[in-house]
């Protein structure tokens, strides 16, 4: 018989709270756009920094906040 992995309800809310790929997400103090999932916990995010450079990088999910509805 196969074993089932088992999930707490924590685990299920934040499932289904993870932003989608595409989708804008507010990383410390700047926007930052969803590219997909990583490795563990992370996801690969791409944002611009104050220099003005676009960077790829791979952040923790709970470290990620939706937008409210205003950007600025």
């Amino acid at each position: 018989m196969p074993r089932t992995k088992r999930v707490s309800s924590r685990a299920l809310l934040l499932l289904k709270t993870r932003p989608k790929r595409g989708s804008l997400v507010r990383y410390c103090d700047r926007i930052a756009e969803v590219l997909g999932e990583a490795r563990g916990e992370r996801v690969m995010i791409r944002s611009l920094h104050a220099d003005g450079v676009e960077r790829r990088s791979a952040v923790k999910w709970k470290n990620l906040k939706f937008l409210d509805d205003q950007l600025f």
